[in-house]
């Protein structure tokens, strides 16, 4: 019996050995299961970046795209992740930080890849977004089949109001496009950049009359009233300061406005001998004459409101042209609301989860 019982332990630790030995092959199995593991933590990991992304958790995406770009530091999807990290700055309108990022996709990918051509475009779209129009036209000036590019060069011109290469930009993308789809969008601008010499202008010449007619005059028309409101205000105080220096000539004992023993008569009544003194034994005469010369009075106001009304004539003559620019650039703005470059970003892009 007890022979039996060792040999049942025995066995029972062979078997065990051997179970071991079928759990942990060699080292090459154990890495298989760690990289099947990983890969799968990897996609899912994947899989909720794309869900927040696509639900607009821009910030919360962006946390989870950086755990894995952590956490997988060489992985081929990198590219794909940075591009994702642009997308989600450029959703939150911190343009500065998806150029950065667009650009590094840049650098990493092929010129053939779809991740290479959308970071292209959308580093373009963004250099729009933070007003470098400049830029825009130096890097898509010498492109003209690409229809992406050359509508981003056409909204630049737009906004640099240059219009006639607006107009040749829209032409030439709507040339490469030749789609219907495509038509619906550019014909719009079209109708817009011809509108430009309908916007009402301000007459300089009609300004500055204003302005030499009624103080603020050109102001009010320019529609800068508070200016206009002072410029009259101003000139009008000055006027009447001035006004209100002029003494009249007081005749008369009862005119007298101060005390009659502190005034000084003029030189008549005097007798002018040795010694100078009155002829009516010290008193004054029966006519006082006073008279004071008040233009040291009347002068500087005068000067000040004559200097403030054709200082703000010759500014409103001088600023027409640039409120003429400026109700332009209103009309531009208010059109690109309504017709906005993003309309025309629908270029393929890289997945997060290929399908």
């Amino acid at each position: 019996m007890r022979i039996n019982l060792k040999q049942i332990f025995y066995i029972f630790l062979l078997s065990s050995a051997f179970s071991q030995h079928d759990i942990y092959r060699n080292i090459e199995a154990i890495e298989d299961e760690w990289k099947g593991y990983t890969s799968y933590q990897k996609e899912e990991a994947l899989s909720f970046c794309d869900f927040l992304f696509k639900e607009g958790h821009y910030e919360r995406c962006l946390l989870n795209a950086f755990q894995v770009l952590y956490r997988f530091p060489n992985d081929q999807v990198t590219s794909v992740l940075n591009y994702y990290i642009a997308r989600c700055y450029e959703e939150m309108a911190n343009y500065k930080l998806a150029k950065d990022y667009y650009a590094k996709v840049l650098k990493s990918e092929s010129k053939n890849s779809i991740a290479y051509k959308a970071s292209v475009y959308r580093s373009i779209y963004v250099m729009l977004m933070l007003g470098d129009y400049d830029d825009v036209l130096n890097q898509t000036d010498t492109i003209n089949d690409d229809p992406y590019l050359v509508t981003f060069k056409g909204y630049a011109h737009i906004n640099k109001l240059n219009w006639e290469e607006a107009r040749t930009s829209f032409i030439s993308a709507q040339s490469n496009f030749s789609h219907p789809h495509y038509d619906k969008l550019i014909t719009p601008i079209y109708q817009a950049i011809e509108d430009v010499h309908t916007i009402p202008k301000h007459n300089r010449y009609l300004v500055f009359l204003m302005s030499t007619l009624l103080p603020g005059g050109g102001q009010f028309i320019l529609g800068e009233k508070g200016k206009g409101q002072g410029i009259f205000s101003s000139v009008g105080l000055m006027m009447l300061i001035s006004s209100w220096t002029g003494v009249e000539k007081l005749v008369g004992n009862s005119r007298a406005i101060d005390n009659i023993s502190t005034s000084i008569p003029m030189h008549k009544d005097y007798d002018d001998g040795t010694n100078k003194h009155l002829i009516k034994k010290n008193l004054l005469p029966e006519e006082i004459a006073t008279s004071s010369s008040s233009t040291k009075y009347i002068i500087p106001p005068l000067l000040i409101g004559v200097s403030v009304f054709i200082a703000s004539s010759y500014n409103s003559f001088k600023d027409t042209q640039s409120k003429n620019q400026e109700l332009i650039e209103i009309y531009v703005s208010e059109k690109l609301n309504k017709l906005p470059p993003h309309r025309f970003l629908d270029f393929p892009e890289p997945q997060l989860i290929n399908k």
